[in-house]
């Protein structure tokens, strides 16, 4: 994974009055960011989110992309 866009990245880009037609993903996005490995506990990833300041994570497989994690999916599953 080389980044990922964030709907901050969006707005940032959008605060400094960017025509977006000429943006490309790499432009806005959010390089090297903060991802869990699958086999971590679901309070890990809450710790992650809490010390970070963040709503997801992208959940990982060593370098291979698997998915998201978003604070929700905690929420639903009564971790928080």
């Amino acid at each position: 994974m080389l980044g990922i866009i964030t709907d901050g990245d969006l707005r940032r880009m959008l605060e400094r009055n960017v025509d977006a037609s000429g943006v490309r993903a790499k432009d806005i996005m959010s390089s090297n960011p903060t991802t869990i490995q699958k086999d971590a506990l679901a309070v890990e990833a809450l710790e992650v989110l809490r010390s970070k300041d963040i709503s997801q994570l992208p959940v990982m497989n060593g370098r291979e992309y698997l998915g998201f994690i978003h604070i929700h999916d905690l929420v639903k599953e009564g971790i928080i």
